[in-house]
């Protein structure tokens, strides 16, 4: 028997927004659901199959315009002329993912083993069915945040060498943009326009990965604009989005061009905020925290977890 899903289930499945998946449909005609007596949409593991499929030609630079009446098989090889020879789990795979539990701690676990090994593949297979098995808050907590310290802790004990560090790291850097990608319009925006970056000179970006991995589950409209952002641009930017708050993602080995550099930078971010904005610096990074502590507008979190927090109970 054929499995039915819920336009809901099938977003989360696919990793498509509800907005999105309704919209592909009405434009262009990239999938055509059934409808149940009553009139909701009804997909199928072939509906999902190329909502999946559709999703990443998009990332990959695609016009969904000029592709989604293109049949599943040939989705399939324009992936592959692309590079993507596994690009994605089969619908069949996809539906008894969705059954399956995740062990977290298996998960990482095998995923350091490959590292370990450089079985890239494995770990790119690996992250992508997380993806689908999880939603972006656990993803960022359980699989990517404790991965990551773990990885920094075996390089700075020589376990791992920096240049299986930097492999996973570029695997991760896709992986997570084109997980925010999909949660920018998963949920009903909250009044919040949240700002994601780093000081200049600070190349470290996971961090603000993951809190914009935590935004989108939050439901707040945000932009990532990468790292090592003059605060002149970042400030900019803040004013022509009417953004409310600025996260700062920094590092402990943030060298910055002068002595006390992260404090001026801090203070400079400060002092062009709206009266209502508000500057959450996130990492452990080598600034005076006592200095700002005065300033009602200024927040900082050294954990994830803490991030998290605060993003809940706004």
């Amino acid at each position: 028997m054929e499995n039915i899903y819920s336009i809901q289930l099938a977003s989360r499945i696919s990793g498509v927004g509800i907005h999105t998946i309704r919209a592909w449909e009405k434009r262009y005609g990239a999938v055509v659901p059934q409808r149940n007596p009553s009139g909701r949409r009804e997909y199928s593991d072939i509906d999902i199959e190329r909502l999946v499929l559709l999703s990443e030609l998009c990332v990959l630079g695609h016009s969904i315009g000029q592709i989604a009446r293109y049949p599943t098989p040939d989705l399939k090889e324009l992936l592959k002329k692309l590079g993507k020879m596994n690009p994605n789990l089969k619908s069949s795979e996809v539906t008894q993912l969705e059954r399956s539990p995740v062990d977290i701690e298996n998960s990482l676990q095998g995923l350091l083993l490959a590292l370990r090994s450089y079985k890239l593949d494995i770990i790119s297979h690996e992250i992508q069915k997380l993806k689908i098995l999880l939603g972006p808050r656990e993803l960022a907590l359980d699989i990517l945040a404790p991965l990551l310290r773990e990885v920094g802790r075996c390089v700075a004990e020589k376990s791992l060498n920096i240049s299986q560090e930097h492999a996973l790291g570029s695997l991760l850097k896709f992986h997570i943009g084109h997980a925010l990608f999909k949660v920018q319009d998963s949920k009903v925006k909250k009044a919040d326009t949240i700002i994601l970056t780093t000081p200049e000179g600070e190349n470290h970006e996971f961090g603000i990965f993951n809190a914009g991995l935590l935004c989108g589950h939050y439901g707040f409209k945000f932009y990532y604009l990468g790292a090592s952002l003059p605060v002149s641009s970042m400030l900019d930017a803040y004013q022509s989005v009417e953004a409310s708050k600025i996260i700062l993602g920094v590092s402990p080995d943030y060298v910055g061009p002068s002595e006390n550099a992260l404090d001026l930078i801090i203070e400079k971010i400060l002092n062009g905020l709206d009266p209502k904005g508000e500057l959450i610096v996130y990492g452990h990074g080598p600034y005076d925290k006592k200095r700002h502590e005065a300033s009602k507008q200024f927040r900082s979190f050294e954990q994830l977890k803490d991030v998290d927090v605060y993003l809940k109970q706004l």
